[in-house]
């Protein structure tokens, strides 16, 4: 069979990015354009009709290789896929081994997860798809900070499309493995989160991301994923114009998504166009067991954008995404919270009419000076004492809440975190020219774990603890990340962890919870 990437079907969206300096066009004029309003879906009835053929096609475009093995379509055929990963077990309807269990407390595949009851308990495999600089850095670093390679972007254009794909396959070849997984499910695990971009399924003329690639290395983790009873949730990290401007978007720069311009509501209907064929792909009895959740979108910059309009994609995002499952069909979908609050979501999507929805929050204490400056007694609590609250809290406003990302980080010190270049907001080398949080704090040695003293670990211990048992108040958790290259940044690194004795050997057999603190607060 032809390549589908040579062929007139395949998901090719003609558009350019945004440019720096586009100004944005007054309301007036951006209601004429592409309205956010209620009547958005109807009035675009037809083109996410088209929008369904076009995830039919998918069945026909979207390219794959599972496990090694070039697939022929991917066609409504239950066996249209390599079952033979399991070959030696006993198959499901579908053609593959969904009665795998990865632990005792979790249901196998072929049951369903009972979200709200069995706890989440998972990790990202972040910097595998959407490559980012604190992860990965060494992609990186083969350039000279003067050049200017700071995300996927500028590496993708200074390397040129041939050299891109030799040096980003060997990073999706080597970077995460079958191994990885074996060893996931070992950790008590029983989710993990797939970070993707736009460009794996959709990608855009004049972008310099690889194409179609991640998308053969998606479905490999998945069936990898499948083979140790670990269910996935595939997500969109990445959405055409960048959602926030941060590295992890895959391009640093001005916000080109739903901004008030014509670009920029052009890219948040591409982003549709995106996730669309994505979750019908993933709802088809061969995939529906083992994705069983799905992040419309990472990390929107809301608290910069238009709030009801970012709202009103979420609704009309959602009316796409169930137009073509049908209700209580496809994957729970998970909507992050924009860096608004909680709070700001209460009432929206209620479960009485909406299927299945997740409100979605990543907690850091690290971009907080009052936080980042407590004591560690405090700062091991705080999940407790704050978080566990929010969660509750949020349970009754919205409905289904959870931790999407965390990690073990108290400080904005490690490698690249904030971006090439930039520095670190505890020591005040950070680019926004604010002071140091404390007259004495350092970078140096932060995160040298070989000499960290027992004292230091077990206090990590407490906070990481204390964090996963506060976030089960909610639907559960993914600690970002499961490694860093070389353990590079060992604070964001859950398999160092979990090696060296400071994230618990079983993620359910924990020492530290917020039973005590709780009680001494009241």
């Amino acid at each position: 069979m032809t390549d589908p990437r040579d062929s007139d079907t395949t998901l090719q969206m003609h558009n350019e990015p945004i440019e720096r300096g586009e100004k944005e066009l007054p309301m007036s004029s951006v209601a004429e354009q592409q309205p956010p309003t209620a009547g958005f879906f109807r009035r675009h009835k037809k083109k996410l009709i088209a929008l369904g053929t076009v995830s039919i096609l998918a069945a026909i475009i979207i390219p794959s290789v599972v496990l090694g093995t070039q697939v022929n379509d991917f066609t409504y055929d239950d066996h249209s896929t390599n079952p033979s990963v399991n070959s030696n077990n006993q198959t499901s309807n579908n053609g593959f081994d969904d009665s795998v269990q990865v632990n005792a407390e979790t249901p196998p595949l072929n049951e369903h997860f009972r979200y709200g009851e069995d706890a989440i308990r998972g990790v990202n495999l972040g910097g595998w798809l959407v490559l980012e600089p604190f992860i990965s850095p060494s992609i990186f670093e083969q350039f000279d900070p003067s050049e200017g390679v700071i995300d996927e972007w500028t590496l993708s254009e200074k390397l040129g499309p041939d050299e891109a794909k030799r040096q980003i396959q060997e990073h999706y070849e080597t970077f995460i493995t079958e191994e990885d997984f074996k060893k996931i499910a070992e950790m008590g695990i029983n989710h993990v989160r797939i970070p993707t971009g736009h460009w794996a399924v959709n990608p855009i003329e004049g972008e310099p991301f690889v194409p179609n690639l991640a998308w053969d290395y998606l479905l490999k983790g998945i069936q990898w994923a499948r083979k140790y009873g670990i269910r996935v949730m595939v997500e969109l990290h990445t959405a055409p114009g960048s959602q926030n401007g941060w590295n992890h978007s895959g391009r640093v720069g001005p916000i080109g998504w739903l901004n008030g311009t014509k670009q920029g509501y052009e890219n948040a209907q591409l982003t549709i166009d995106t996730v669309v064929p994505m979750v019908e792909f993933f709802s088809r009895p061969q995939w529906a067991n083992v994705v069983t959740m799905f992040g419309v979108i990472n990390e929107p910059a809301i608290y910069k954008l238009d709030v009801q309009r970012s709202k009103q994609w979420y609704l009309d995002s959602y009316e796409a995404i169930r137009n073509v499952t049908g209700e209580g069909k496809g994957p729970y979908l998970t909507y992050h919270e924009g860096f608004i609050g909680l709070p700001k979501w209460k009432g929206f999507m209620p479960n009485t009419t909406f299927d299945r929805t997740v409100l979605e929050t990543h907690t850091y204490l690290i971009f907080d000076q009052g936080l980042v400056s407590m004591s560690r007694d405090s700062q091991s609590e705080f999940p407790c004492r704050d978080w566990k609250k929010d969660l509750e809290q949020s349970q009754k406003d919205f409905g289904h809440t959870m931790v999407g990302e965390f990690s073990a980080a108290t400080n904005d010190c490690a490698k690249y975190l904030n971006g090439i270049g930039l520095g670190a907001r505890y020591d005040g080398t950070f680019t926004d020219g604010k002071p140091a949080v404390c007259s004495n704090c350092t970078c140096n040695g932060s995160e040298d774990w070989q000499n960290w003293s027992d004292e230091y670990k077990q206090f990590l211990n407490r906070f990481i603890e204390r964090q996963m048992d506060a976030f089960e108040s909610g639907i559960g958790w993914f600690f970002w990340n499961f490694k860093t290259e070389n353990h590079v940044n060992p604070h964001w690194d859950y398999l160092l962890g979990w090696e060296q004795g400071w994230i618990p050997k079983y993620s359910g057999n924990r020492t530290y919870t917020c039973a005590g603190i709780t009680e001494k607060q009241e």
